[in-house]
């Protein structure tokens, strides 16, 4: 653990909680002059350094001297130390620090790591702490129920990453397509996916250099949504219909959704860099006209409609309602407002409670508000339940490319900054209003059950978390040499039944029964 000697100056002592922080961490010079004791007696507590390493996201920048930081310092006297890993690099990286067993003070981990690794005994086990120093974290447990399925073995090695639910945005990938060239070229809003294939194949023709839908970071990102939209799944999934989990590329319900794109590969109509585009090279096809469709996180269009309305007031991309599939049924996964990534505690730092009462304050109402939407006074006003952001900080950004994240970077806030208690506040403040009426949308269709949650796994024994990744290592390996040999029209669709059984034989159908077992047990 590395330490840095700050002496807070005696304006902000009074900030400082009753029972300090790093009260363990303070030292003190014995004098026999009076003096020197009464100087000694005035000082406050040595603060601590933690140093936090997450991925560094190109549209929000990490920064280290952010105004959120600067008040985490003020109110808890520790000083929190950023390092930022680009987002390309960031699994790389996360994978040789947890192997080599040199992971930072604290990791941002997503719920697979701690699943495989927690037993290891690289990251803290925080429920012996919980319940003597994170009192804020247990009140917020208790409107999360779903949190408790990330414990391995009935513990916590993780915060995980809540939201005020109250005023989250019903954010999640969704269908949005190029409403003007609908309008210019007379077509009906589709609703089935064959009818969208209808409408990707007129605007091909109306702008023959176009590719009319692009997609980010290859297939299995955008498998993940769309094999679920299309009445499959992918990779292991819940399913409703069965109240079961399934592997969906092992089942025949998968062929529809790989046929399909397929064919709008073949004909031109899916971006043929599909298979390794990155986010910037997507979002510069989606702002210059070049891309006409997408299906993905829908707060991008906000960024996407400003680019494109600086040489054509009328370009607007627009929310489609969730199209039906193939037996006529609506599905769609919509994002959990909390996200359930967690940051977990090295079980090699010294005093951890200190840190875990970190964690706590940032679980607080004042915490949370610190870590979304920066100084208070300053950057924001609450009154009550009610948050307004300060408008000279708006009027800041409101011209940016991304005003969001553009203001979320400078202020060290929200989800990809550090925050544990995320609120969407500031979103839905500097952004169009297209961005609230789309959220609106998504939560009518919440409510008329046509877009659920993607839920969490159930929790797993250590037998079955060890087996799990061994079958998952085999099964994932089939399953990607494949998927794009397929799309790309390298191997026959005739073989998709081959190719099932192939992943069914792979341990697909052992993972299944892993996973129905967990389930059964928490039904």
């Amino acid at each position: 653990m590395r330490t840095k000697k700050r002496v807070v100056p005696a304006a902000l002592s009074v900030l400082l909680p009753a029972v300090a922080v790093l009260s363990a961490c303070s030292s003190s010079t014995e004098s026999g002059k009076a003096g020197d004791a009464n100087s000694s007696a005035a000082k406050t507590p040595e603060a601590r350094t933690v140093t936090v390493m997450r991925s560094d996201s190109s549209i929000q920048p990490v920064l280290k001297e952010s105004p959120a930081l600067k008040q985490i310092l003020a109110k808890t006297n520790v000083k929190v130390n950023m390092e930022g890993v680009p987002s390309s690099d960031y699994e790389a990286k996360k994978k040789t620090l947890i192997a080599t067993n040199n992971i930072p003070d604290v990791l941002h981990v997503s719920r697979t790591d701690i699943t495989n690794y927690a037993s290891t005994g690289i990251f803290l086990n925080l429920s012996p702490l919980i319940d003597q120093y994170a009192p804020n974290f247990k009140k917020r447990l208790e409107s999360e129920p779903e949190a408790s399925k990330l414990k391995i073995d009935g513990n916590f090695y993780g915060f995980p990453i809540m939201a005020r639910k109250s005023v989250a945005a019903n954010v999640g990938n969704f269908p949005m397509i190029r409403a003007d060239i609908l309008q210019e070229l007379g077509l009906k809003t589709p609703t089935t996916f064959e009818e969208l294939y209808e409408v990707l194949k007129a605007f091909k023709a109306k702008y023959p250099d176009s590719y009319p839908w692009t997609m980010r970071s290859g297939s299995q990102y955008n498998l993940r949504f769309l094999a679920y939209a299309f009445g499959s799944g992918f990779s292991i999934y819940y399913e409703p219909k069965q109240d079961k989990y399934l592997f969906g590329p092992a089942h025949p319900e998968f062929k529809e959704v790989m046929t399909y794109l397929t064919k709008l590969y073949k004909e031109k109509l899916l971006d043929p860099n599909f298979t390794n585009l990155t986010a910037q090279q997507w979002q510069q096809n989606l702002s210059s006209g070049k891309s006409l469709f997408f299906y993905d996180n829908y707060t991008f269009a906000v960024n996407f409609n400003a680019a494109l309305q600086q040489l054509n007031p009328k370009a607007k991309f627009d929310m489609l309602p969730v199209f039906k599939d193939a037996a006529g049924n609506k599905r769609n996964y919509m994002d959990n407002p909390s996200s359930f990534n967690s940051y977990a505690i090295s079980s090699k730092v010294k005093n951890p409670e200190e840190i875990v009462k970190l964690f706590d304050w940032m679980y607080s109402d004042e915490g949370a508000d610190i870590t979304n939407f920066g100084v208070p006074g300053e950057h924001f006003t609450r009154s009550g339940d009610k948050v307004t952001i300060t408008q000279s900080l708006i009027d800041q950004y409101k011209d940016k490319q991304d005003p969001y994240r553009a203001m979320q970077s400078f202020l060290g806030t929200g989800l990809l900054a550090f925050s544990t208690f995320t609120d969407d506040t500031p979103m839905l403040t500097i952004s169009p209003p297209e961005l609230k009426q789309w959220s609106d949308s998504v939560k009518q269709q919440k409510d008329r059950k046509e877009v659920v949650e993607k839920p969490l796994d159930p929790p797993f024994t250590e037998e079955e978390r060890e087996k799990l990744k061994q079958l998952t290592t085999k099964v994932d390996t089939i399953v990607t040499q494949n998927v794009d040999k397929f799309i790309l029209g390298s191997r026959p669709l005739g073989e998709l039944d081959a190719f099932a059984k192939e992943v069914a034989a792979g341990g697909a159908s052992e993972i299944e029964d892993i996973y129905n077992a967990a389930w059964k047990r928490m039904k």
